[in-house]
């Protein structure tokens, strides 16, 4: 099946997005872009676009672009190409990218020319059901991004390392960024534990991790329940002791861990409040894309 995206001011098939080494210098060899991806849930409904718009809009702020979509245009185009393709035979991943032009003179790092948009529509990824049933293994590996908040491919030079030194081999299913001895995220995702008290712990927002979307709904749904939570430090040591653990993005949703830097966690099953964070999470983000439907 063929999908379809949108490129600088046209609807064109995904396979035949291509970037002119010249015209993108900015974006291609200076990675001078924002970027973020979402799915679609229940018959091509985008899951948190508001909060995903609003998240690249300042990371665009912080970047210096020059931009001419407004929030609801980025929003309206999204639905547009959407309504370009056939959500009756699956779910949609969705990128929305801000990418860089030609520079000013030669090769200058900077433009005045406004940013090109992409909204780049792919088959939604399918994580084996094994995963959700019986936890992945996790390994770590010390790296802390820099500029965390921004979602852009500079940031990600660790999950690239990490996993061409680590997941590549077999060894573990995912990786977890540690630094100063705390566990911080994830390559691709946020991470959580649950202590023996019952406590859900996760790290900070505070520099040293991407503000994530998904984390953020999560912990809506913790208060909501009335859990106990903390954000803070989570040293290697007391993550190894929790009862369970999870990680959490937009694409996975709520995967849970088993084993970390091959020590097992908790009895090595899926725990029971992993289990209901769960079931919780798939009953908010329904509830959620069906009120805006009716709105």
């Amino acid at each position: 099946m063929s999908y379809i995206s949108f490129f600088k001011d046209r609807f064109i098939p995904t396979d035949e997005i291509n970037l002119n080494f010249r015209d993108n210098f900015l974006s291609i060899v200076r990675g001078y872009q924002v970027f973020t991806f979402f799915k679609t849930i229940d018959g091509g409904k985008p899951l948190f676009l508001d909060h995903h718009i609003k998240r690249l809009l300042k990371n665009t702020e912080t970047m210096g672009m020059k931009i001419e979509q407004s929030y609801d245009d980025i929003e309206q185009l999204v639905f547009d190409t959407i309504a370009e393709n056939n959500s009756s035979t699956g779910e949609f991943s969705i990128m929305i990218a801000f990418l860089g032009g030609k520079p000013v003179i030669g090769s200058d790092l900077y433009s005045n020319s406004p940013m090109d948009i992409l909204v780049l529509v792919n088959p939604i990824r399918i994580y084996p059901a094994e995963f959700y049933s019986k936890g992945i293994t996790v390994g770590l590996f010390e790296f802390q991004r820099h500029y965390a908040e921004i979602k852009a491919p500079f940031t990600y030079i660790g999950g690239l390392l990490a996993q061409n030194a680590i997941i590549k081999n077999g060894d573990y299913d995912e990786v977890l960024y540690v630094s100063n001895g705390n566990v911080l995220e994830g390559t691709t995702f946020s991470f959580f534990a649950i202590n023996h008290n019952g406590v859900v712990l996760t790290a900070p927002t505070d520099g040293n991790i991407l503000r994530s979307v998904t984390r953020s709904a999560l912990l809506n749904v913790i208060k909501k329940e009335e859990m106990k939570f903390e954000e803070r430090d989570l040293p290697i040591d007391e993550m190894h002791s929790c009862k369970e653990a999870f990680i959490v993005s937009s694409t996975r949703d709520i995967i849970p861990v088993v084993s970390v830097d091959n020590h097992t966690i908790g009895d090595g099953l899926v725990g029971e409040s992993t289990k209901k964070l769960m079931e919780l999470y798939q009953k908010e983000i329904l509830e959620l894309v069906s009120n805006r439907n009716n709105v």
